[in-house]
């Protein structure tokens, strides 16, 4: 079953962002999309964007559990953009993962 919430995540990840984009599967049950040619002033798309994806996954569908999203971002022009910018998303990961889950945190 695990495999299978992974390819619907995967599938919506690709279908929703961007052909330019990058969506990579990085371990376990996480993914790591990098988008190009975006800075935080249009951190807006990214939030509607896991928003859409959260309410397709919230339903089961064909015997598939619903499952959410909980999303770190980090954008490479954020103020303390001489830090590792995959760390930083992690942080703001876990700062999703700790509030309830479900949801989008941009560093």
């Amino acid at each position: 079953m695990e495999d299978t919430i992974l390819q619907k995540v995967a599938t919506l990840l690709k279908r929703t962002f961007r052909s330019i984009d990058y969506v990579c599967r990085i371990g376990g049950d996480e993914f790591a999309i990098i988008m190009v040619e975006m800075t935080s002033d249009l951190k807006y798309t990214i939030e509607e964007k896991i928003e859409a994806v959260n309410e397709t996954l919230s339903k089961e569908v064909d015997g598939v559990p619903a499952v959410s999203l909980s999303v770190g971002v980090a954008f490479s022009d954020r103020d303390n953009a001489e830090d590792d910018i995959f760390k930083d998303a992690d942080k703001a990961l876990y700062y999703i993962k700790e509030h309830g889950r479900h949801g989008c945190k941009i560093f």
